[in-house]
């Protein structure tokens, strides 16, 4: 009986440790499955759509442009930007 008292924590924190590791094993494949599902219906949506004639402006890439601050402005800093 003293040999069930002496293993028995250790036992029981083999069980957490292995039951996590489980879990974490287990969430990480269910991940990657739904990724790569994802990424499959990605590329079906994008073979459709090359297919389709008017989508032109969706398949564009997006740009940004820089504009001048206005004179007169002012920065997050304080500082005021306006030609002296």
């Amino acid at each position: 009986m003293e040999y069930i008292k002496v293993l028995l924590p250790s036992l029981c924190v083999a069980l957490l440790f292995w039951y996590v590791i489980r879990a974490i094993i287990r969430a990480d494949s269910i991940e990657r499955r739904e990724m790569d599902r994802y990424y499959a219906d990605l590329e079906d949506s994008e073979k459709q759509g090359e297919n389709r004639p008017g989508d032109s402006a969706a398949a564009a890439p997006n740009t940004v442009t820089e504009t001048e601050p206005e004179s007169g402005s002012v920065t997050r800093d304080g500082e005021d930007t306006s030609p002296h």
